[in-house]
């Protein structure tokens, strides 16, 4: 009996589990009523990065970390090199797909989202996953709940129409592909297991790009 019990829990979700069931199956709704709306480059665009290569760099997460050793890049600057060059990937995409992008020149775009961005990578990199406990998936979930803040604050629509909120699950599964391949290079090593790790894992790395994405909002030509 005690052993069926055991299996049992060992069977049932985590609550980090069902977040992301219910986030997954929250962008299943969005999808289809983009779709009815004739939204499809929105569309296009999660099921091919959010989607199709979300699900592809989860598969072979684990293979990261092995190929970057191997070349000598399990450090920094291969974390950061990967975040860049995943960054320029999905902005090349959404631009080439016709969605709005920050900035409408293409390749200002790209300076201005990925420089901004290796920030909040940096963040997690030296300092988040050091103090606080995280598994990967909640470090994962947390981490890519970040995109809210870039697309809804930053961009300023919260302000005029707070339901854009609705849209929050959409934007984690599209940073999630984002953040997923250099978290594999992400020692988590920290001890504080408070609560105060979602709030700090999600606003210390808006904060911390802010201002650069401000002052490259303002130099790049538009």
């Amino acid at each position: 009996m005690t052993a069926t019990v055991g299996k049992a829990k060992g069977r049932a979700l985590s609550n980090i589990d069902i977040a992301w069931i219910v986030i997954l199956a929250w962008v299943a709704v969005e999808l289809v009523i983009f779709s009815n709306v004739g939204s499809w480059s929105m569309v296009a665009f999660t099921l091919v990065f959010g989607f199709l290569f979300g699900g592809l760099a989860w598969r072979f997460r684990a293979s990261v970390r092995p190929a970057f050793r191997r070349a000598g890049l399990d450090n920094i600057g291969g974390f950061l090199l990967l975040a860049f060059w995943i960054s320029v990937f999905e902005e090349v995409l959404c631009y080439g797909l016709g969605n709005r992008v920050a900035n409408p020149i293409l390749w200002a775009d790209i300076i201005q989202v990925s420089v901004t961005w290796l920030f909040w990578f940096a963040t997690w990199y030296l300092y988040i996953a050091k103090r606080y406990a995280f598994s990967k998936k909640e470090a994962l979930l947390v981490g890519a709940s970040v995109g809210i803040l870039y697309e809804c604050v930053s961009s300023g629509t919260v302000f005029g129409n707070p339901l854009v909120l609705l849209m929050s699950p959409m934007v984690v599964i599209i940073y999630a592909a984002i953040f997923v391949l250099p978290l594999q290079l992400i020692d988590l090593k920290g001890k504080d297991d408070s609560a105060w790790k979602y709030p700090v894992g999600i606003v210390l790395p808006y904060l911390a790009s802010l201002p650069m994405g401000v002052v490259l909002a303002i130099i790049l030509p538009r």
